[in-house]
């Protein structure tokens, strides 16, 4: 994070929807500059509103938007905020690089612009398919292409919406390097991602958000931390419904299950005891189990359901 420059983004009690009733319901958040910030949570929480307000697609309806130390104006500035949709945005019967040096112009960035497709492709790891057209790549080479035309002008602000939905490996660490050039080049980065490995990854900070507010935020490590302490993870999963009397089992045993009986899983300090005690039953039965510590998914669903009680 750099001290010296302004924060890459504020909200301040932010209230925004789509004339329904609020979707952002007093939503405040700071993303320092050279800070990667994810935002998680359920699906409906306002994740996506928030994204359309920071890059200035929504006006909100009441607080702030400040943009690396300027007021939002309610419009996008490409010259400020690099956003990278879900659906990637490049013409497909253009090459990456063409595409890139398309919105460089639109960007304003003149004499600068070959630089700045240069860096941007070096940044994403797409440079060895500059010359390829998008409509004849892979997805997850379209998601490097994609993240490149945000990082073309050098934002003050990077917006990633699901950077790597339908991706390998490779390309989810291919595009968290990307992050992490942004950032230390000063960028802020706001991300909204399912993908909790990435999220993992790449993210310095996070806040979950439901029903339209912050509820946590911290450093993942922080949050599971003080959240879950020393317990363990034990999920169990069958090919069909286990008997009545496996089931009563399984419930006396502090198992949650899902409507359909398939999925069970418990939150405990002691999820390997209670999993060694349950195994011969479980695997007679032929279920699977697997122990783990809680991820940010499991955070982020108990919060949920902390909020909704």
């Amino acid at each position: 994070m750099n001290s010296d420059l302004p924060p890459a983004l504020i909200l301040a009690d932010v209230r925004a929807g789509y004339g329904r009733g609020p979707v952002l319901n007093g939503l405040s958040l700071t993303i320092a500059a050279g800070e990667a910030y994810a935002l998680l949570g359920p699906n409906g929480a306002g994740k996506s509103t928030a994204v359309r307000v920071a890059c200035g697609l929504l006006k909100p309806e009441r607080g702030e938007t400040i943009l690396a130390g300027r007021r939002s104006g309610g419009r996008i500035d490409r010259g400020r905020v690099g956003l990278a949709p879900q659906e990637c945005a490049l013409f497909p019967l253009l090459t990456i690089r063409q595409n890139l040096f398309a919105l460089a112009q639109l960007a304003g960035l003149g004499r600068e612009a070959a630089a700045g497709v240069r860096q941007a492709m070096t940044a994403a790891e797409c440079s060895v398919r500059a010359d390829d057209v998008v409509a004849t790549l892979s997805g997850g080479w379209r998601r490097r292409a994609n993240l490149a035309a945000a990082l073309v002008a050098r934002p003050a602000l990077l917006v990633l919406d699901e950077p790597t939905e339908g991706v390998d490996v490779m390309t989810r660490s291919a595009l968290a390097r990307a992050v992490r050039l942004a950032t230390r080049d000063g960028a802020g980065c706001l991300m909204v991602s399912h993908d909790a490995a990435f999220v993992a990854e790449a993210a310095d900070r996070v806040g979950v958000i439901s029903r339209g507010r912050l509820v946590a935020e911290g450093s993942p490590s922080d949050l599971l931390r003080a959240r879950f302490g020393r317990n363990g993870l034990l999920n169990v999963s069958f090919s069909s419904r286990p008997d009545d009397a496996l089931y009563r089992t399984l419930s006396t045993a502090g198992l949650q299950s899902s409507d359909d009986g398939l999925a069970w899983r418990l939150i405990a300090p002691d999820a390997t005891a209670r999993a060694l005690t349950l195994a011969d039953a479980i695997s007679a039965s032929g279920g699977e189990m697997a122990i783990r510590r809680p991820g940010l998914d499991e955070l982020v669903l108990a919060l949920s359901e902390e909020t909704a009680a």
